[in-house]
């Protein structure tokens, strides 16, 4: 462990993997388990959310599908990058990046997510990514 680190990385990396582990799973209530009490969700097209009640309301109503392609940083920050797709469309994925801030004891204070844009030629086609 790095001295300078306030808690094992390991903890960190966890918990933002179980994050999407439990989305994937539609098991909100173990999500909120792993969010600050004052934590702030924030989407590229501007949307937010503040608190853990609305945080966890907005990804329940979101119903995203996550497939992590790469997680890595620090205890106190962490990136994801990876794919998520709606329910409703499980072959249209989109490419997403996420940045979240953990607080002193490990849980997710913060994240802020980004999505690739996707062109009108793009969306003619069905998405970003077409997966079979």
């Amino acid at each position: 462990m790095n001295p300078s680190e306030p808690w094992p990385k390991r903890v960190s990396v966890e918990h933002v993997y179980l994050s999407y582990a439990y989305l994937n799973a539609r098991d909100y209530d173990a999500f909120a388990s792993l969010l600050d009490e004052d934590v702030t969700l924030r989407e590229s097209d501007g949307t937010a959310a503040f608190g853990r009640a609305a945080v966890t309301a907005a990804e329940e109503s979101r119903r995203f599908t996550y497939v992590i392609e790469d997680l890595w940083g620090s205890a106190e920050k962490m990136v994801v990058t990876g794919i998520r797709r709606r329910p409703e469309d499980p072959c249209r994925a989109v490419d997403f990046a996420a940045i979240f801030n953990l607080s002193k004891c490990g849980l997710i204070s913060s994240c802020r997510t980004y999505v690739a844009p996707v062109s009108a030629d793009e969306e003619a086609r069905g998405g970003a990514r077409k997966e079979t």
